[in-house]
This record gives C-alpha cells, sequence and structure tokens, in this order.
C-alpha cells in the first residue's frame, strides 16, 4: 500500500480578484495532484489572512503577526495579489512581506507562451529569470522628507562633516539612501548560481549601473564576481570577454557582466540572448516589468518571493479592483505560480501536467490577454471557463 504523504502548504487569498481566483486554482492543484500520484501525494491548505480580508474577519490589523508566524512555520506558500493598506504605516503589503520575513530575492519567470500577445515580430525563445535583490538599494525605504529635521541634519553632515557639496538645492530637499552590502549580495548571487547549475542554465548576466555609481553598483558587480571565484571555482573564459562557472553534468555556464543601459536597450531587440539575470532591487524592477510585457504583460508572468527556507509564490499582477467579483478575472499568472510551487516541492510530475494544461489552453484561446489592458470586461471570459478548459487540457 503506498503511504500517504500530506505536505502543509499556506495559502493567502490576497485583496481585489484573489478572492475570486485562489479558491479555484487550489482547486485546480489538488485535481492534478489525484491525477498524477492518486492519494499518494496531497497538500493540507492552512489559511491565513493577509490585507483586506484580515482587516475584515480579524480584529482590523492588515497585518496580522500570526500570519508572519504561520509563514515562517509553514515555509511555502501560495498567495493571491495584494494591495497597500491606506494609512496603514506601510506603503506595500508585498514591501512589508519581505522586509518582515526577509524575502530578499524576488524571482520572475519570463517565457513566451504561445498565444500570448507581444510587441515583438518574433517573441519565440524567451525563456528568462529575474533574480532581483530586495532587501537593499534604492527600495530600502530609507527616505527623508524635505523640510524634515532629519533630513536638515543629514545635509549638514553631509557637507560639515564629511565635505560633500554636490547637492545643488539643500533647501526643501528629499534624500533617500541607496544601499548595497557585501552579505545581501552574496546571498542573492548564491540563490542565482545555485538555480542556474540546478536547472542546467546556459548563462548568468550580472546587471549594474556602475558608471553612474561605482562605490555602490560597482561593488555589487565585484562583490557577486569574487564571491562566485571562491565558492564556485569561477574562471575567465578563454576569449577573455566572460566568465565560466562549472555546471551540472560537466557543462559550463557563461557569466557576463552588462550595463544597466544597454540591457534595456537589448532585450526588445534580443531577448533570447539572456537566460539568468541577477540585479539590485531597481534594476530587477525595471527589467522585469520590461521583460513580461515582451510575453504578455504582468498579468501572466508569476512571481516568487523568497529565501533560502521560505518562499512565497503569487501572481505578478496587483489586485485589478476593477473587475473584481465579476467572474471575468484571468487565472492564468496564479496557476503558473502553483506550477513553480509544485516544483518547489519536488511534484514534478504534477507541474510538468498543470504547466503543458496551461500553455495549451493560452495557444488555444485567443481572448486570453494580460490582465493590464482595458478592455478585459469586454472579453467576457469567465474565470470558471479557463479553469475548466485547463482541466480539460491536462494530459494526466
Amino acid at each position: 500500500m503506498t503511504q500517504q504523504q500530506s505536505l502543509a502548504v499556506a495559502y493567502i487569498d490576497g485583496d481585489g480578484i484573489g478572492p475570486d481566483v485562489m479558491p479555484l486554482v487550489r482547486g485546480l492543484v489538488d485535481l492534478v495532484l489525484k491525477r498524477c500520484y492518486g492519494d499518494s501525494q496531497k497538500i493540507s491548505w492552512q489559511p491565513l489572512l493577509l490585507g483586506e480580508q484580515a482587516a475584515k474577519e480579524g480584529d482590523g490589523e492588515w497585518f496580522p503577526q500570526a500570519t508572519i508566524s504561520a509563514l515562517r512555520e509553514l515555509k511555502v506558500a501560495l498567495k493571491g495579489p495584494m494591495s497597500s493598506a491606506i494609512g496603514g504605516g506601510f506603503r506595500s503589503l508585498n514591501i512589508a512581506l519581505r522586509e518582515e520575513l526577509d524575502l530578499f530575492c524576488n524571482m520572475r519567470v519570463i517565457k513566451t507562451i504561445p498565444g500570448l500577445p507581444s510587441p515583438l515580430k518574433n517573441p519565440d525563445g524567451i525563456d528568462l529569470v529575474v533574480f532581483r535583490e530586495c532587501s537593499e538599494d534604492s527600495f530600502a525605504s530609507i527616505e527623508l522628507a524635505a523640510n524634515s529635521p532629519d533630513a536638515g541634519r543629514l545635509i549638514e553632515v553631509l557637507e560639515q562633516e564629511l565635505g560633500y557639496h554636490r547637492l545643488r538645492f539643500v533647501d526643501n530637499c528629499a534624500l533617500a539612501i541607496k544601499n548595497c552590502s557585501q552579505a545581501a549580495t552574496e546571498r542573492l548571487i548564491k540563490q542565482a548560481a545555485d538555480y542556474a547549475i540546478s536547472q542546467r542554465r546556459k548563462k548568468i548576466t550580472l546587471v549594474h549601473k556602475s558608471n553612474a555609481w561605482q562605490l555602490t553598483e560597482g561593488q555589487f558587480q565585484r562583490w557577486a564576481l569574487d564571491y562566485l571565484r571562491k565558492e564556485y571555482q569561477l574562471t575567465v573564459s578563454d576569449c577573455q570577454q566572460h566568465y565560466l562557472l562549472p555546471g551540472a553534468g560537466g557543462t559550463e555556464i557563461q557569466v557576463e557582466q552588462m550595463m544597466l543601459d544597454q540591457v534595456m536597450q537589448r532585450l526588445p531587440q534580443q531577448a533570447d540572448s539572456f537566460d539568468v539575470m541577477v540585479c539590485n532591487n531597481l534594476a530587477g524592477d525595471l527589467i522585469a516589468d520590461l521583460a513580461a510585457s515582451l510575453v504578455g504583460g504582468v498579468g501572466i508572468i508569476p512571481s516568487v518571493n523568497c529565501n533560502h527556507e521560505l518562499a512565497l509564490f503569487e501572481p505578478s499582477h496587483g489586485p485589478f479592483r476593477r473587475i473584481a467579483g465579476s467572474g471575468l478575472a484571468n487565472p492564468c499568472a496564479s496557476v503558473w505560480a502553483a506550477v513553480l510551487m509544485l516544483e518547489h516541492l519536488q511534484l514534478n510530475a504534477a507541474a510538468s501536467s498543470l504547466f503543458a494544461a496551461l500553455t495549451e489552453v493560452v495557444a488555444s484561446h485567443e481572448q486570453l490577454f494580460q490582465l493590464d489592458t482595458r478592455s478585459s470586461l469586454e472579453q467576457g471570459v469567465p474565470t470558471k471557463m479557463v479553469i475548466a478548459a485547463i482541466i480539460k487540457a491536462l494530459p494526466c
């Protein structure tokens, strides 16, 4: 008799269209597991409250500490889109989650699926993954308001104690701090390198803006290369133009460095030349959104916020309130996020089956476009119809 294994996984329905989509996606995952493994593999879904749902059903708190504690214990979660709490003390629930749980890495999977709209004449062959550092850089939430005492004190220290006189206008001047540390750089490059090796990827691109920020972006670049030399036996290629990293099964992974400017120019022209991209916070945000626009938009792209132990799988898009409750939300990004979650749980047969069904449905249903189009309500494709089509397309 096959022993049943039940994996405890948290779920957060989210805001806006989240409650419309996420229960259907969980049901889809359960069905795929049943078809692929019978009763030997199951997920025990653990409901957690966050955002609007938490405020309504709980004690009014948007960000319950009980949810944070449960996420630390469960390690894996399937999460819907979140909104920002107005006057809640933080700019974004996603940013708050990253900070509280130290989810230093945001991973975006950008891949061509036939049938999705693209501004490119030939979008075939795009298959890249963006690793974005989320704990530092200009998104680190260290901002000082114009005319505030703190801003005034910092300007005074810069000028009088450190001798910096580069600020042309110090009156009514807001400030933000851009930080970059060796520890944050090394843990991000480890996450990316381990992924590239395990997934048999062919290239890693270190993205930087060292011509403008030599002591932060330039140091990010140097620390990353030093870490790869020390921990992964990085060597210089024979042509001296890039580096080589030992991969799986005797293969080699090319490691290159590229300025952010060049990346932004090359992405729309040669997106298929990129593979694994490693970026600081702001650059990663820009690159991921630009790359997503080439393969259907953020409405189709999944996202993972993670560290070395904990991973939250979710769609890249927001709550899309305009169609909440209409039953017309496109669930494809959340389904793809579920695929990545199944891969993370090493349920590879289920992951492959679900992704094969998703790609077949997208390729055969021209109505399915990204969520950020203005004509979503006119398309009239019910969420349940999309889920039903995916179920019908399941190969097992």
